[in-house]
């Protein structure tokens, strides 16, 4: 038996890259797919391993920003199957590059499919999921979240997402519906974009790929609100951001703040961005 036998999976951004591979491990797991792909793809990009099985995957074509089609990626998983069980919020676009000279209509972009889209697309699934009390959510977020250079503004809509990851956790406490985020490091059409890595070889998308099988999965049924790191090797688990220390005083002035940032906080203050501070531990 699979992990996924019979569980119904939504996927947007499933034309290519990760989200290619997450339909060809969820299909091999037995799940039964409703598929995004973008404006103008065609149907034939779904893997043929796929359409293999009848009647295993329904497929929507359409721009994730546009609310009407999150709403019938799910209703078609609805109209199909009569449930969902499972939410991968995949669809991404990147945009590198630094901040000056940005254009306004890139930057607007990478905020509607980043952010909108995210929120447009969960919101659409747990919607269907609350009515069942029951189905697992994986987010998609990324390392450059960190800080990595001429990667701030892609940063910051991943960063966004975490935060709605977050909140979302919180909100579906208690309700049968789970959220997790899976931060991968693989080799897509990308990986062009984001600029030479001497001596760093991405792994293939078919191995982040378990992961996110995994996380759909009863199996981690104990998962909710985590970030999990995987580049193919290495499996992680991110820590929130939390508060580190206070110290309190009656009354503040300015240069009572400067002091205490220097002072009683000074040890607090952590270097920024991929890879900077403590490393992770390592079991």
């Amino acid at each position: 038996m699979g992990m996924l036998d019979d569980r119904v999976i939504a996927i947007t951004g499933a034309g290519s890259g990760l989200g290619r591979a997450y339909a060809m491990a969820s299909a091999a797991a037995g799940a039964l797919l409703v598929l995004r792909e973008p404006d103008g793809a065609s149907r034939d990009v779904t893997p043929w391993p796929i359409r293999a099985r009848v009647g295993a995957v329904s497929t929507v074509v359409g721009d994730i920003v546009d609310p009407e089609i999150c709403a019938e990626l799910v209703a078609t998983a609805l109209r199909r199957h009569g449930r969902l069980d499972g939410f991968v919020a995949n669809a991404g676009v990147l945009e590198p590059g630094l901040t000056p000279g940005r254009s306004t209509a890139a930057l607007r972009r990478l905020v509607a499919v980043n952010v909108t889209g995210v929120m447009q697309s969960v919101g659409a699934a747990i919607e269907a999921m609350l009515q069942t009390g029951s189905g697992s959510i994986v987010t998609v977020v990324s390392g450059s979240m960190l800080g990595l250079p001429r990667l701030a503004h892609y940063g910051g809509t991943k960063g966004a997402v975490l935060g709605l990851t977050y909140g979302w956790a919180v909100e579906l406490e208690g309700t049968g519906v789970r959220i997790n985020a899976i931060s991968p490091l693989a080799d897509t059409n990308m990986t062009p974009l984001m600029g030479p890595t001497p001596g760093v070889e991405l792994p293939s998308p078919d191995r982040i790929a378990p992961a996110v099988v995994a996380l759909l999965s009863p199996a981690t049924a104990h998962l909710h609100g985590q970030v999990v790191r995987f580049d193919g090797e290495s499996l992680g688990l991110m820590a929130p951001p939390r508060l580190d220390a206070t110290t309190t005083r009656a009354q503040w002035s300015a240069d009572a703040v400067a002091d205490a940032l220097e002072g009683a906080l000074g040890d607090f203050v952590h270097p920024v961005g991929l890879g900077a501070g403590v490393p992770a531990t390592v079991v």
